[in-house]
């Protein structure tokens, strides 16, 4: 036998050893997790978690909520999962003394549950896919499905089994198992739609035994370097029947846009989401106010004002402030090169995330290789072309957020606002505690001495200024005679 073939027979042996050892590492810790019998999962547990991306400015931590019961369940057959959480104020005033609310995920759509209302989050279908990925025995399902290579590495003085894949090209994940065959640490990445491929560290804390079941006792999370969650796992169970059923109206069109006349060259345009646009025609172009809801949205909004305004190009697309839900389809205006008009604490935020690797998520900007075009603004700035002007003033000393921005058409009286005032359902009655972000709306209308008539909520619907008023308490001037 020649010394090369020799050669290549000890290599491939050598091969074949290593493969059939990094399947036997990678089948100890799914066998300690039960994850070949395990079709469903569910645990309930309290702490606190956070508000991804919903800081009151771009450098802030995410808002933390106290956790009283938080129950999350798995399909790991069809890809879905659904939180529900009941939760109550910590370092934010926008949340009440409690709330329920559930979030679910199927596949690519996302939606969110209050009472009877359901409405489409698909700009957040990819985190919360990604929570079932790096879950324990989601992770080792992936692993197997996507080849994990599998190697020791010495962490802190420990021997460690790295666990490294990417799957379906959307979720990179590189996860630590003790010596005990226990995950401890996944160090994982998705795509976001406002920032890009956003970090994610998880741990996992002292396995238990939970009825049979082994479980961490503990789960702390941190995205974009910021603490997210912070649980202590109370009770779990296996193979429950789970029954998550995409509702119809985010199933069939869960971007479909409405237009509505406001006034001469105004409209709003609405859909399921409930977090809308503005378009406002000037002499030779269009301003859109607010891009919400990832791309799919935008393209959806931008089709329907083509409708509207065939021959006008959009020039500037405003944005009110960074939070996700309403920056999170300002890149697919910014891919046909419009100028995005923002607070000047945004805008460093906004050019990082273009800086930022976009692989797991490549959207129309980067793709494109475009540079996105930002004009920032302080308390104040003015779009005109000599016949309308669109007058933009930062919402000064709101708890919402530190840059947050609204529009006055000062000829039609209306203010365009998002998040600090959102009308409730029509003929519910006000607020016991008046909302403090709507409180300082109207005394910042006061300190700027503008005429408002309505109130165009980015949120909802428009509305007579006199409910601003009555919603924090407030008598409307009586008509002049």
């Amino acid at each position: 036998m020649s010394s090369k073939l020799l050669t290549a027979l000890v290599l491939a042996t050598l091969m074949g050893f290593r493969a059939e050892a990094q399947e036997s590492d990678l089948q100890r810790i799914a066998d300690m997790l039960d994850v070949s019998t395990t079709k469903t999962f569910q645990f309930t547990a309290s702490g606190s978690m956070y508000s991804v991306g919903q800081s009151t400015s771009p450098a802030a931590p995410w808002p933390r909520q106290f956790v009283k019961s938080m129950t999350r369940v798995y399909d790991f057959t069809t890809g879905a999962m659904r939180d529900t959480v009941v939760r109550m104020a910590a370092d934010t005033p926008t949340i009440g003394p409690e709330q329920q609310g559930v979030a679910v995920v199927s596949g690519d759509l996302a939606w969110n549950v209050a009472g009877k209302e359901t409405r489409a989050r698909l700009f957040e279908a990819s985190e919360r896919a990604h929570q079932i990925v790096i879950s324990p025995h989601g992770l080792m399902r992936a692993a197997f499905a996507n080849n994990a290579a599998v190697s020791k590495r010495t962490i802190d003085g420990r021997q460690m089994t790295a666990i490294s894949f990417t799957d379906r090209g959307k979720h990179k994940v590189v996860a630590y198992a003790n010596d005990q065959n226990a995950i401890e640490r996944a160090d994982s990445s998705y795509a976001s739609p406002v920032v890009g491929d956003i970090n994610v560290v998880t741990y996992y804390g002292t396995y238990r035994d939970f009825g049979g079941i082994k479980f961490p006792s503990k789960i702390i999370q941190y995205q974009d370097g910021k603490p997210s969650l912070d649980v202590t796992i109370t009770a779990v169970s296996a193979n429950r029947p789970v029954d998550i059923e995409v509702p119809a109206n985010v199933r069939d069109n869960p971007v479909a846009a409405k237009s509505e006349k406001v006034a001469d060259g105004v409209w709003y345009i609405s859909g399921p989401a409930g977090n809308n646009s503005v378009l406002i025609e000037m002499k030779d172009y269009l301003i859109v106010v607010e891009a919400p809801h990832g791309e799919q949205r935008s393209l959806a909004v931008m089709g329907e004002i083509k409708k509207l305004v065939p021959n006008k190009p959009i020039k500037y697309l405003v944005n009110t402030h960074h939070h996700f839900d309403h920056a999170s389809g300002l890149r697919a205006y910014a891919a046909d090169g419009v100028t995005i008009v923002t607070h000047e604490i945004n805008r460093p935020y906004f050019e990082r995330a273009a800086l930022n690797s976009w692989s797991l998520g490549p959207d129309r900007l980067s793709q494109s290789k475009k540079k996105p075009v930002f004009q920032s603004m302080g308390d104040n700035m003015v779009l005109t072309d000599g016949t309308r002007s669109v007058e933009l003033y930062q919402i000064v000393g709101n708890v919402h957020h530190d840059g947050i921005v609204m529009a006055y058409l000062r000829k039609e009286k209306l203010l365009i606002e998002a998040d600090v005032f959102t009308p409730g359902p029509v003929g519910a009655e006000p607020p016991k505690v008046p909302s403090p972000s709507a409180v300082n709306l109207e005394a910042n209308v006061r300190r700027l001495n503008i005429d408002v008539d309505r109130i165009v909520s980015i949120h909802q619907r428009v509305v007579p200024y006199s409910d601003l008023l009555t919603a924090i308490g407030k008598k409307p001037a009586p008509a002049a005679k």
